[in-house]
């Protein structure tokens, strides 16, 4: 660690943290008294008592819990997050987001509040790689500080006072919240950073208890004996090296580091291995004693060399089952490929028994042993974790993963939270720690500029940026000519920027295959070949899970146009349950998943199909936003833009003529129509009208008018509004 860094980060979190405990004020508005017992009760009772068990992201449960708190308690909120945000480095997450992480929380309040500058800044440098801890259990960490706050406050002076010069006391009174709640074990994290902020000469600048442990264990020769205590270890051995060499040093250089770290595996993967259920035998607890884990496919009599590639696998499958179905035998092939093949040593894997997790790590090749019959013949050693994890306290995200039916499924998004929950922190490598999908998605504010040049109000516009974060979805509908494949655009490059938002229009053949994925035919030497290949779904999929904290999205126009059912296929199912796994039918051993961060905008024009008409499961999955003419945001809309453009309103009342005659909101006339510069003269009016709108009325008509122009021609509403064309 920069111990230039390390000063500048300790130093701030001892002004927040510090300074609201002595004062009661707050550091970001001085004139607020946020750290009080009344604004840590009310974060406790709207966070802590309220949890917000629902998957979606933090920010958006947060904002549901106390957005309407007091102002004292929201900063206090915000402060504690700044405590929570402030010793990570930009390789966890950088300075702009937490920039954005606290504004979000501030702007709650009633009043306007900001991080000041010197605060602010502090954030930038950062010394700790936060890993699964603090990308996936800020909800822990931030309600171990609210318990934490909530007795400091309590606390008589004399006390605050000594807590905050006793590392000791200050350490009891952390370790007391932390004992005997929901959640501990993910909060323990914090608790440690927490102590190295608060007295960084005293404490280890380390945030996994395991490895605090293998320090103390490495160099036990500078102890006289080891105690239970190992923090007081750990300082003891810090004054006796700083004694011996005479400098100050970090136990992560070297030639330290190398004498306690166990070395990390790059591009690790985690995996499900079933088998508590093998031919009617359990098989896991003769797995936890001896050291491995197996497969069956017990009708594969044929030998499987470790490490076949899958062409080869596929034949021996082929040859040893050749009257089971292509499906079976694809199946079979994948799953043999990964636990022969796929699998490598220093992946990490679990598997379940009723609802006991157990974690381990592969540390060898696949072999064959039939000491135990053909179930378990084909084995990886691993080295189990022999304490187990309770599934169903996990998180909703690995919860899911784990209901995966497949003997073998690959865990890698959700496996680093497991090993983290089992102990087993070493074990995981730096770059599964910092590829996990369950970051926040910050989705940013729509700025007041975005609203004047959309000519709508910022509060419609920011209400419905609000309802795609938290549904995921939403369909924007209307009759033509309300803008809304042109909003729905817009929109999502406020929210995600033109590089990350995606259009895709659907028809009536639109289909599966189109839409998520599907087989094309290629030529190749004279002999016509199939390939799969990913359709738009996918590949924002696969171009979200890149950056998982910034959103992507992706834009279905005129989305009532296709057969909805049959496009969407199992994504239903994905569109509910985000962080999810489904098999889709041409992948079946890939299971697919669909990113937080993908958000959906569809477009429906009401006149080709009412919102009514659309599939119960589509409606239950979207929200909705009507844009009609005669209603906000809409209503007033052409006006607006008349005016701003230096024309004459005379477009204006003519539309509001022809829908008031209309008097039916699915048919009525959009603004959209007459939005040109050519509404200026009487020639691009009449150039509109009869070339746009009344074939527009005509085909809407049809059947119920016998002449349209004679009630909506150009001419007739002039003649009742009494007036000239320029």
């Amino acid at each position: 660690m920069d111990r230039e860094q390390g000063v500048i980060v300790c130093r701030a979190a001892r002004q927040v943290l510090g300074g609201g405990i002595l004062t009661g004020k707050s550091s970001f508005a001085p004139n607020i008294a946020a750290w009080t017992p009344d604004a840590a009760d009310e974060l406790f009772r709207r966070f802590v008592e309220n949890a917000d068990e629902s998957s979606d992201q933090f920010l958006v449960k947060l904002k549901r819990q106390i957005s309407e708190a007091g102002d004292e308690a929201i900063v206090l909120a915000a402060e504690l997050l700044y405590l929570n945000l402030l010793p990570l480095s930009p390789a966890t997450i950088g300075a702009d987001r937490k920039a954005v992480i606290l504004r979000t929380v501030l702007s709650w309040a009633s009043t306007e509040v900001t991080v000041p500058a010197e605060l602010a800044s502090a954030t930038s440098p950062g010394y700790l790689k936060g890993g699964v801890a603090f990308l996936n259990y800020r909800w822990a960490q931030f309600a171990f500080l609210i318990r934490l706050v909530r007795l400091l406050t309590r606390s008589p002076a004399e006390e605050r006072q000594t807590a905050l010069k006793d590392p000791w006391r200050f350490r009891e009174l952390a370790q007391s919240v932390l004992s005997d709640h929901d959640g501990n074990s993910r909060a323990r994290a914090q608790f440690h950073v927490l102590l190295f902020l608060m007295f960084p000469d005293v404490f280890l600048p380390l945030s996994v208890e395991q490895n605090k442990l293998s320090i103390r264990d490495a160099f036990a020769d500078r102890l006289a004996a080891k105690s239970d205590d190992v923090d007081r270890d750990l300082l003891a051995i810090r004054r006796r090296i700083e004694a011996e060499t005479g400098d100050p040093f970090d136990f992560y250089d070297e030639p330290w580091r190398s004498r306690w770290d166990i070395p990390r595996v790059g591009n690790q993967k985690g995996w499900l291995v079933r088998g508590a259920n093998v031919s009617g035998k359990n098989m896991i607890p003769v797995w936890l004693d001896q050291g491995f884990c197996s497969i069956s496919f017990s009708e594969i009599a044929t030998d499987v060399p470790p490490g076949a590639t899958r062409q080869q696998i596929a034949d021996i499958v082929a040859a040893a089952i050749p009257d089971a179905r292509q499906r079976t035998k694809d199946l079979t092939t994948g799953q043999l490929h990964r636990f022969l093949t796929e699998f490598k040593p220093g992946d990490l894997v679990a598997t379940l028994d009723g609802d006991k997790v157990y974690v381990g790590r592969i540390t060898g090749d696949a072999y064959r042993d039939d000491a135990a019959g053909p179930d378990a013949a084909r084995r990886r050693p691993v080295e189990w974790k022999p304490t187990s994890l309770s599934r169903e306290k996990l998180p909703e995200e690995a919860k899911a993963k784990l209901k995966a039916v497949m003997t073998v499924t690959e865990l890698t998004k959700v496996i680093a939270a497991l090993a983290t929950d089992a102990g087993l922190d070493e074990q995981v490598s730096d770059e599964l720690l910092t590829e996990d999908e369950t970051r926040d998605v910050i989705v940013p504010h729509i700025a007041q500029e975005t609203a004047d040049a959309l000519l709508m109000p910022l509060d419609w516009l920011q209400e419905t940026a609000d309802l795609l974060a938290a549904k995921g979805q939403l369909i924007l509908y209307g009759p033509p000519g309300t803008g809304k494949t042109y909003l729905a655009t817009k929109l999502g490059e406020a929210l995600a920027g033109p590089d990350r938002t995606r259009l895709v229009q659907f028809h009536p053949s639109y289909g599966y295959e189109d839409f998520i994925e599907g087989f094309r035919p290629r030529l190749e030497n004279g002999v016509l070949a199939f390939d799969l290949v990913p359709g738009p779904l996918k590949q924002a999929a696969k171009l979200a899970g890149e950056e998982p904290d910034r959103p992507l999205v992706l834009i279905i126009d005129e989305i009532n146009r296709a057969n909805l059912a049959k496009v969407f296929g199992e994504l239903y199912y994905l569109l509910e349950y985000r962080g999810h796994s489904i098999t889709l039918q041409y992948s079946p051993d890939d299971p697919f998943d669909l990113p937080k961060n993908v958000f959906v905008i569809g477009t429906m024009n009401t006149v080709d199909r009412s919102v009514a008409l659309v599939d119960a499961a589509m409606r239950r999955r979207f929200a909705f936003r009507a844009l009609a003419p005669n209603k906000p945001p809409i209503a007033g809309l052409l006006d607006r833009w008349l005016k701003g453009n230096g024309l004459p309103p005379l477009a204006a009342r003519l539309l509001d003529e022809i829908n008031r005659r209309l008097n039916d909101p699915d048919r009525a006339i959009g603004p959209s129509y007459l939005m040109r510069k050519e509404v200026g003269t009487g020639h691009g009016l009449r150039l509109i009208w009869a070339s746009e709108i009344l074939p527009l009325l005509e085909d809407q008509l049809y059947g119920d008018v016998d002449d349209v122009e004679a009630d909506y021609g150009l001419e007739v509403l002039l003649a009742a509004l009494g007036e000239t064309l320029p």
